[in-house]
């Protein structure tokens, strides 16, 4: 690994600059000349295309930062290097070669001693590869051939994402399937993540096999922002915001946002509470970056939480109003949600209507998935059924009698 810490940050395979990380802890990213002088975009947002250095006194900026693993993955990687879990630099230079979106942060004299157990499938599976995903959910770079999954290697490009089971939420991996199963017959041809129950070949009998979203059948990458990394947050800040401040950045975006997506992502906000999603938080919503400016990724992690008694808080404020448990949504909310997402009282009843007219759909959609257990599948019938009967199965009713 570089002694002094720095690495060559890629667009897609173009070379766009260095990161480096200076004694004291402060991160700086500097731009390529060349790559100045080209026509592609920023690598984000938040790093606008500029000669002078951009500065990070305490750590990574948030754009690389949220680039790191999290979790499970984190833990390993840093028992590999020897490393304390907050290490992050290091980290993200040692396993920098496949991230979210098309960047990658390569190390210029990369460590060979990393310590994988080999005794340990999992662990193989994670450090082989030098790839980093966020998330707290034990999950790994996978590639599907023929009608096997296996793994990523090392110099490959995942194309999926393969979660495996969690040992602390039971049947996590089918509760993920089903709830995305509903939400895409909720959410009518909103594009939702493609995904499969299947073994990964010599890790784990069953695991869940994300499509990504950000790379082409071939590998090549496609580049995405999550919320968090689009308003400037660090991953541990994921669930300091409200709903409509993802709204807010649309709106006041407009030269490169389409305002009308404001309603799209209104209504997954609703698909989300509708099916007990407490856990939709900054890192679950995204922008892809395309020729046209930023357009709303494909809807990912949809898992009705709301389904373990541990997670009955929504992850985010809605309409101001944080830390409400789930329960307590009023049809009030809701409309107060819309206005802020700057839709009319009409919209929000149109959205509301086209979920009524899918919502037996949707019921049918969890139970037509295989190789889920019944019990989950009524646990997410109930959450459906008490958010409908509760708050909005009730909306027009509040609208009819709202002065």
């Amino acid at each position: 690994m570089a002694t002094n810490l720095w690495g060559n940050v890629y667009y897609k395979d173009t070379f766009a600059g260095i990161l480096s990380q200076e004694a004291g802890g402060r991160c700086v990213f500097t731009y390529d000349e060349s790559y100045l002088q080209s026509s592609l975009p920023p690598i984000s947002y938040t790093l606008p295309l500029r000669a002078e250095p951009r500065l990070s006194e305490y750590g990574l900026h948030p754009f690389f930062d949220n680039l790191c693993a999290e979790g499970w993955l984190k833990d390993a990687q840093a028992r590999a290097l020897g490393l304390r879990r907050d290490d992050r630099f290091p980290l993200l230079l040692a396993f920098g070669a496949d991230l979210a979106g098309a960047v990658s942060v390569i190390d210029p004299d990369p460590a060979e001693d990393i310590k994988i157990d080999h005794d340990d499938p999992e662990n193989i599976a994670a450090l082989s590869a030098r790839a980093s995903l966020s998330g707290v959910q034990p999950k790994l770079g996978a590639i599907k051939e023929g009608r096997v999954f296996r793994p990523v290697g090392r110099g490959e490009r995942a194309t999926y994402i393969a979660k495996l089971p969690s040992p602390v939420l039971p049947d996590i991996l089918g509760l993920e399937y089903i709830t995305t199963k509903a939400c895409a017959a909720l959410l009518k041809e909103d594009a939702v993540a493609e995904m499969a129950l299947a073994p990964l070949r010599g890790v784990s009998e069953r695991s869940l096999l994300v499509k990504r979203f950000d790379r082409t059948e071939d590998g090549k990458r496609i580049h995405f922002e999550e919320f968090n990394q689009l308003l400037g947050k660090r991953p541990e800040d994921k669930y300091e915001a409200c709903y409509e401040h993802m709204a807010d950045f649309i709106i006041q975006n407009g030269d490169i946002c389409l305002r009308a997506e404001c309603d799209t992502l209104f209504r997954r906000v609703m698909a989300c509470i509708l099916t007990g999603n407490t856990d939709a938080h900054l890192k679950n919503f995204a922008m892809e970056h395309t020729e046209s400016g930023l357009r709303l990724a494909p809807c990912y992690d949809l898992v009705a939480a709301a389904c373990y008694p541990q997670y009955q808080t929504l992850a985010l404020g809605i309409a101001g109003a944080e830390n409400m448990p789930i329960g307590r949504v009023s049809p009030r909310n809701i409309i107060r949600l819309g206005k802020l997402f700057g839709l009319p009282d009409k919209a929000v009843m149109l959205a509301v209507s086209d979920f009524a007219g899918r919502l037996d759909r949707a019921h049918s959609a969890v139970d037509a998935s295989k190789n889920v257990g019944r019990g989950i599948k009524d646990k997410l019938h109930q959450q459906m059924e008490k958010r409908w009967n509760g708050t909005f199965g009730l909306i027009g009713t509040y609208l009819s009698k709202k002065p």
